[in-house]
């Protein structure tokens, strides 16, 4: 009898011990699909020594770097169709909009819900950038509203990992000439290693903003005055390439001016791959006209559109003709107020291919058959007249 009452109590004791094990395990698995699928909530912030909250004109709270204003103009106040910010502190309504869109850096605020979906962590630690490729198919692994699928990584169990170290992947050194003593000034490193630990902590922390706000900035027009001291973000600038890549780099980090509230930069491809996921999610886009045919919203050879050269005359751009125009020289070129973002030039990113190569995005104007999705690459030495380069701005 006593042995049987024992036997009880040894399995009741287990069943409990099983039962607290699963519940523990549960609570567990709970917080990593919590971790994993959490959106980040806009109603947490609050003005800090870095950035201030201004509202869109649907009620919804916009974090904008102290030392720029958000947009009152009409058209430019909605974060679903293109919130738009402006250098310096007068305020920027349809009485001024005109002049400030030539004379003041311009960006976009490009919203991310999950951070996640940007980034993640080796088995050793080091963040990359998740990269994507666009497609109109369904199936396992491509997002259903966007057709963004994995360029070049995988992850299991949280540990992402690069499937080819010499293919698509940031952020990384790329170029043999990385160490090279007359591009040591450009890059702000002696030695190739040092360039490397830079483009890290340049990436992690750019990661570390969208995270805490929710998202980013994007130039609203290709970068220009490429060839002066200072270069810009603003309307109808026409020396937008014709640099190399170190050049251009550089010259979007000192895109900051003397804000230490915000840190600028050349963009990254994985702010590339979610600028255009919120292209589609916002419906401004199709899927169709981001990875088939852009050539209805970007200048390409088979576009046709109205814009204004150099000269501020209205001209008439034909199918096959080859015209590099000033950038956001045209509406048709617009997309949720992000200007020449498919064709013009090719915008140079930090993505890096190869042993020699960085990526260039969005397509170019005397090119058919290339969209708004289109990765190519070339040698960051050198200086052509097609390739040139978007901004990036986060907030500290």
């Amino acid at each position: 009898m006593q042995k049987k009452r024992s036997i009880k109590i040894i399995a009741v004791v287990m069943i409990l011990v099983l039962i607290c094990l699963l519940i523990t395990y549960s609570k567990n698995d709970s917080k990593v699909v919590l971790a994993t699928t959490k959106e980040f909530n806009t109603e947490n912030l609050q003005d800090n020594e870095h950035m201030h909250v201004e509202i869109d004109n649907s009620g919804d709270k916009v974090p904008v770097p102290n030392g720029y204003v958000g947009s009152k103009a009409t058209g430019e106040n909605e974060i679903d169709t293109g919130y738009v910010i402006y250098e310096g502190e007068e305020e920027v309504n349809d009485s001024n909009v005109e002049e400030a869109q030539k004379t003041r850096n311009q960006y976009v605020w490009i919203p991310v819900p999950d951070a996640s979906k940007m980034y993640g962590t080796d088995e050793n630690g080091k963040k990359w950038g998740k990269l994507y490729d666009f497609t109109t198919e369904t199936g396992e692994g491509i997002d259903e509203v966007t057709g963004a699928k994995p360029l070049n990584w995988s992850e299991s169990d949280g540990v992402m990992k690069m499937l080819n170290k010499r293919n698509y992947r940031e952020p990384d050194v790329s170029n043999n000439n990385d160490f090279n003593i007359r591009l040591k000034k450009l890059k702000g490193a002696d030695t190739k290693h040092e360039f490397l630990i830079q483009l890290e902590q340049e990436f992690n922390s750019m990661i570390n903003s969208v995270e805490k706000y929710g998202g980013f900035y994007i130039g609203r027009y290709e970068t220009g005055n490429l060839a002066k001291d200072n270069a810009v973000v603003k309307k109808e600038n026409a020396n937008i390439s014709y640099q190399n890549w170190y050049t251009m780099y550089s010259k979007c980090k000192m895109l900051k001016n003397k804000n230490a509230n915000i840190e600028t930069g050349m963009i990254w491809g994985n702010q590339w791959d979610r600028t255009l996921m919120w292209l589609i999610e916002s419906g401004n886009k199709t899927k169709e006209e981001i990875c088939k045919d852009s050539n209805n919203w970007g200048n390409y050879l088979n576009s046709s559109f109205e814009y204004i050269n150099s000269s501020g005359n209205i001209i008439i751009k034909n199918q096959n003709d080859e015209e590099l125009i000033p950038t956001g020289s045209t509406e048709y070129t617009k997309a949720n107020n992000i200007y020449d973002l498919a064709g013009n030039v090719y915008d140079w990113t930090i993505e890096a291919i190869y042993d020699y190569s960085r990526i260039r995005r969005g397509g170019v104007y005397y090119s058919t058959n290339e969209s708004v999705k289109t990765r190519g690459d070339f040698v960051p030495t050198n200086a052509i007249y097609h390739n040139g380069c978007r901004a990036m701005l986060y907030i500290k």
